[in-house]
């Protein structure tokens, strides 16, 4: 009587011999180094004062997946940059990275844009609120239960976020360059 064999076992004679090509283990190596950098970016976001800790973690891997984590790290960064007040935090956590202090200028750049469009963004606000007050006025509608609803997208915030995203740019090409 011949032998009965376990599934395990019939799994093992088909697939002898084969192999993942390198192309195949870069990119899953690669894969691996992407998912510890959004990792590392959620740790330093979630609790920034223990982000000399979470770095040194970084330092201590191998040299060549260090680079790659610090450039992944970085692109994670920057791609996903608000455009409201957590931006401050970005920036701030930014700098502290090996390729944000290359970056200072431009990172300073990019708070004081912040900071004058959210000073800038009061006043607009205050008028647009004035005028639509005045228009519900005219249509007979005032009280203090009416609530109102603020067009968005002033001339003042689509400034903001063309700013934002010419420096997101700017950033990216920058690393991609310096690597």
């Amino acid at each position: 009587m011949g032998e009965i064999r376990s599934t395990l076992d019939l799994i093992m004679d088909k697939t002898r011999g084969m192999s993942l090509s390198q192309e195949e283990k870069e990119s899953l190596h690669r894969e691996e180094l992407r998912k510890r950098a959004n990792g590392f970016k959620i740790r330093l976001l979630d609790d920034s004062s223990r982000a000399d800790e979470i770095l040194a973690t970084i330092d201590n891997e191998p040299e060549s997946d260090r680079r790659v984590l610090h450039s992944l790290l970085w692109n994670a960064m920057v791609e996903s940059l608000p455009a409201d007040d957590e931006i401050l935090k970005y920036l701030h956590i930014m700098e502290m990275l090996p390729t944000g202090q290359a970056k200072v200028v431009t990172l300073h750049e990019l708070r004081a844009s912040f900071k004058s469009w959210l000073r800038t963004r009061g006043a607009d606000r205050k008028k647009v609120i004035a005028r639509e007050k005045k228009k519900l006025a005219a249509a007979g509608i005032s009280g203090s239960a009416v609530v109102l609803k603020i067009p968005k997208g002033s001339s003042a915030e689509q400034g903001f976020e063309q700013e934002l995203g010419k420096l997101k740019t700017e950033l990216v090409a920058e690393a991609s360059v310096a690597r």
